[in-house]
């Protein structure tokens, strides 16, 4: 075994036990550099805004395009604390609707269902899986001044990176290499994350008016549930499905609303992620699909629920620096889908 391996190996076993060890600090800064890439993304539209040749936001893009987060921030928990409310409030309902469809199908097949089983049904607390769900999802934002603290920080200091990397790599190759990889992890996340949004908006809107149409509560907070869990890999999909369609199971006094959104939903998922999605992402990634189900496991159990979203744009990063180098360029050949990656410049 080659010491280079073997530097590579303990090199992974330390970054590995960094992230568990250190996981309530880097965390919060995982998602501001996201944010980060969010906010960089939406500025360079306002850069582009002109009237007539005129650019009134080429020098003081970030604030605008900061505007627009905070506001679909504010807009995101302002949602989430009207939707527990509401199904606190329609929790009985629901409940008597359990005990209809119990009856229904013990008439139907003539089949009792078992007393364990229906004392399980009838004390099932739709108004608490629901308050987890958003508990869930606010716990992402849950150090939200220590993000907030973090995109502050590297809006500043994009300024001055540049100059920082020619002090840090006086030697211009060297520098140049930085560059290109740095320049290689901006455009692909960059993309990854504009694209993922586009799609994952196209699901929630369709998965929105088949909710409406269907008569679902709460339709406005599944829809950004569904937007949400897409850019989770594979799972995220199912997930989406499966939510709002049990929540039809017990709103509704009938099996129909729960067959109609199984199979429009499972439709849209499908036909949007498996034929959508490829053709319009195409191979920028190059990622190998075992790869992002073992990294969606992975960060999974590092950084729970955080990790999955996260899985893939750092799998990316992870591939574009192991390219950089030929001493660890066969491990992001494995990594990749085709085996194809950029030259070693």
């Amino acid at each position: 075994m080659s010491l280079t391996l073997i530097a590579t190996i303990l090199t992974g076993a330390a970054v590995l036990a960094l992230l568990v060890i250190g996981k309530s600090l880097l965390i919060p800064f995982a998602i501001a550099v996201m944010l980060w890439y969010v906010i960089d993304a939406i500025a360079a539209h306002f850069r582009r805004f002109s009237i007539r040749d005129f650019y009134p936001f080429e020098r003081f893009s970030v604030i605008p395009a900061l505007a627009v987060v905070i506001l679909l921030l504010m807009g995101l928990v302002q949602m989430i604390g009207d939707t527990v409310n509401q199904v606190s409030i329609a929790a009985p309902s629901y409940e008597d609707n359990i005990n209809k469809i119990m009856s229904q199908f013990s008439n139907l097949t003539g089949v009792e269902i078992a007393p364990r089983l229906q004392h399980w049904l009838g004390s099932l607390n739709l108004g608490k899986i629901i308050s987890n769900i958003a508990g869930a999802i606010m716990a992402i934002a849950g150090n939200a001044g220590l993000v907030a603290i973090y995109v502050a920080f590297l809006l500043l200091e994009e300024r001055y990176f540049h100059i920082k990397l020619c002090i840090m790599f006086p030697d211009l190759e060297r520098r140049r290499k930085i560059e290109n990889m740095l320049q290689d992890i901006q455009v692909q996340i960059r993309q990854y994350l504009y694209i993922k949004t586009l799609v994952s908006a196209l699901t929630g809107i369709i998965s929105y008016a088949i909710l409406v149409w269907v008569g679902v509560d709460y339709a406005p907070f599944w829809a950004l549930l569904i937007f949400m869990l897409n850019f989770i890999p594979t799972i995220g999909s199912l997930i989406a499905v499966l939510l709002p369609t049990a929540l039809s199971l017990v709103q509704f006094d009938t099996l129909t609303p729960f067959v109609t959104l199984l199979v429009s939903l499972g439709s849209v998922q499908m036909i949007i992620g498996n034929v959508l999605e490829p053709r319009v992402m195409g191979s920028s990634l190059n990622l190998s699909p075992l790869v992002v189900i073992l990294a969606l496991s992975l960060w999974g159990e590092i950084w729970g629920i955080t990790g999955m979203f996260l899985s893939v744009p750092i799998t990316v990063i992870a591939m574009i620096v192991l390219a950089s180098f030929p001493a660890t360029r066969t491990i992001a050949v494995a990594m990749s889908e085709n085996g194809r990656l950029r030259p070693v410049s």
